[in-house]
């Protein structure tokens, strides 16, 4: 009798003793972020939740996980584990299997090489993009991923995005557009979104550019000019006479109408812009010289604009 009644004081110590570990708060003082891979056991848990310093000791997650025994089964994935999170409530993080979603974003206006350049070096993707996709066929947003996923699954959700925010901006187009299909809609989208960031300036550019287009006139973008001269010439740079009278499908000083490609990945407002470009009498714009531009419907006005310009850069 007084064996069992021994027997029954250690297990409610014993029990208890467990409660108190599985409850009382963690060592660590901020966020930790744990993998746990395919074939990780419960001894090998118990290991990497030490080292990222998130329990008091490592036996303390076996004696609850013999504890659990069936009832918990650790899911593989990458967690986040709050800072001073118990071990209950990180075993519950384990069982649950909700990985850390991680995100990568895509500025508007961003070229592929650029799009996948970063996403190359993107940690926790698998495998490499070695072939480019078509310019403008990527959409730029945020996109969450969790580790392992391959990158090319990325790529195809951005080229997914890209052509559904294109059929609806082409869908929902102003009626009497001088464009022959929705590839061109892009093509001018990318030309307003290197043309300025301004959300309130888009529709404005969309409008100087269908009036040149309506009238017969040469977009004369200085953006187009450069991309055709990727390998030659940064993008970030003055544009030269030189460059202006270079021969290449996109330089829109020489060429009528739009360049051969996008020469970017438009978002959504400059994919709206286009479809629905301001009604104005502009056919020019030059730089404030404070971040937007100026507008204006003669040639005369425009090159005071330039000289407004001129002046203030020199300022």
């Amino acid at each position: 009798m007084l064996a069992v009644l021994c027997g029954g004081v250690g297990w409610l110590a014993g029990s208890l003793w467990l409660d108190m570990i599985a409850n009382q708060p963690g060592p660590h003082d901020s966020n930790q972020i744990i993998l746990i891979e395919p074939g990780d056991g419960n001894v090998r848990i118990s290991w990497v939740l030490a080292r990222a310093g998130v329990v008091h000791h490592r036996l303390h997650y076996r004696a609850l996980s013999l504890r659990r025994q069936s009832n918990f089964v650790p899911k593989v994935g990458e967690y986040n584990i709050p800072p001073r999170a118990s071990l209950a409530e990180i075993m519950a993080i384990l069982q649950a299997g909700k990985s850390l979603q991680r995100r990568l974003t895509v500025p508007e206006g961003w070229q592929v090489r650029q799009i996948v350049e970063t996403l190359n070096q993107a940690e926790g993707l698998t495998g490499q993009i070695v072939n480019l996709p078509a310019e403008g066929s990527l959409f730029p947003d945020t996109f969450f991923y969790q580790r392992g996923m391959e990158r090319r699954q990325l790529i195809e959700r951005m080229q997914a995005a890209a052509e559904t925010e294109l059929a609806l901006a082409w869908a929902g187009r102003a009626a009497g557009l001088p464009l022959a299909s929705a590839e061109e809609l892009r093509i001018l989208a990318s030309m307003i979104e290197a043309e300025t960031g301004r959300r309130e300036e888009r529709a404005l550019v969309a409008s100087v550019f269908f009036n040149r287009l309506r009238r017969g006139m040469r977009l004369q973008s200085d953006p187009t000019v450069l991309y055709g001269l990727q390998g030659r010439a940064p993008m970030d740079r003055q544009i030269s006479k030189q460059d202006l009278q270079s021969r290449h499908g996109w330089n829109t000083y020489l060429i009528e109408g739009l360049p051969k490609t996008p020469i970017g990945n438009p978002g959504r407002a400059a994919l709206q812009a286009a479809a629905n470009p301001a009604a104005t009498d502009y056919l020019y714009f030059v730089a404030d010289g404070m971040g937007g531009h100026l507008f204006a419907k003669t040639l005369d006005a425009h090159n005071r604009n330039v000289r407004l310009y001129r002046q203030r850069i020199n300022q």
